[in-house]
């Protein structure tokens, strides 16, 4: 059993909160944006087919840590939502559009898919978040964003690794398998991410003097080749190692910073359990 602290956090999320939401980096708030935008559909997916694989899970202390997951995972998704509804009172009309796909998309396969199927997608986003988790605490990836969408991003993703290891363990104690995990991880990550990355580019689409207010195409160009090497440096060798057959979770330190950050919001938070 890990330790796994259910935070209830009530962020306050003024009207105000620009959609640019990390400062000279509209291409990256947008896609932080569409992120949280993706929340409220994936993590009650998650919750979902949680819930049918603790039927068939038999480790008392697993239990317990699935219980915790799926409670962080419902305080997330609707702190996520309460911002999304700032975001959304700024203009953005086709964003319910996206959000009926996507939602249509996980109701799909929580009805069709196998337990399966659904368990290794689950692992494949948590492996995919601890990984960018790491690389965002080591890079300073917060510097320069809103303050209210920076608490609620930080205290996600170190809640994000608290529970890092509990998608994993219950998809092995429940079915198991490295290449299914393989496979449907990695379809699970081409799927979020290309969902994002399509909302991401409307949203850029739909401000149009948003190329020319941050330096035209030669300033998109120059960011997206700094995202680029920072992730080559810093999110691949996060990342490649959890599609290899021996990749767990456990391995993966919980370190002195993330306990400090984690402590921080549990004393700010409006109750714990």
């Amino acid at each position: 059993m890990h330790d796994i602290t259910v935070r209830r956090m009530g962020f306050d999320f003024a009207d105000d909160i620009p959609a640019v939401c990390i400062a000279g980096q509209p291409e990256q708030s947008y896609g932080i944006v569409a992120l949280s935008l993706l929340l409220p559909y994936l993590e009650p997916y998650l919750i979902r087919t949680l819930k049918v694989a603790k039927k068939r899970v038999r480790d008392p202390d697993l239990v317990v840590d699935l219980e915790r997951f799926s409670a962080q995972e419902g305080q997330h998704y609707r702190e996520h939502r309460r911002f999304n509804d700032v975001i959304r009172k700024q203009g953005f009309p086709r964003l319910q559009e996206f959000e009926d796909e996507l939602e249509a998309d996980y109701q799909r396969f929580s009805n069709t898919k196998s337990l399966r199927f659904n368990l290794a997608y689950a692992e494949g986003f948590e492996a995919l978040t601890t990984a960018s988790a790491r690389f965002a605490l080591e890079s300073k990836q917060f510097q320069g964003m809103h303050p209210a969408v920076r608490d609620l991003f930080l205290w996600h993703l170190v809640e994000e690794l608290e529970h890092r290891t509990v998608a994993f363990d219950v998809y092995q104690h429940v079915c198991g398998g490295y290449f299914h995990r393989l496979f449907v991880g990695l379809f699970a990550q081409w799927h979020m991410s290309r969902w994002t990355l399509r909302v991401a580019r409307y949203m850029l689409e739909a401000d149009p003097d948003c190329l020319s207010r941050y330096g035209g195409l030669h300033g998109r160009k120059q960011r997206e080749r700094m995202r680029a090497r920072m992730a080559r440096k810093g999110l691949l060798p996060k990342l490649l190692p959890t599609y290899l057959p021996g990749y767990t979770p456990e391995k993966i330190e919980f370190t002195e910073e993330m306990k400090a950050i984690a402590q921080a919001y549990s004393a700010r938070a409006l109750s714990t359990s």
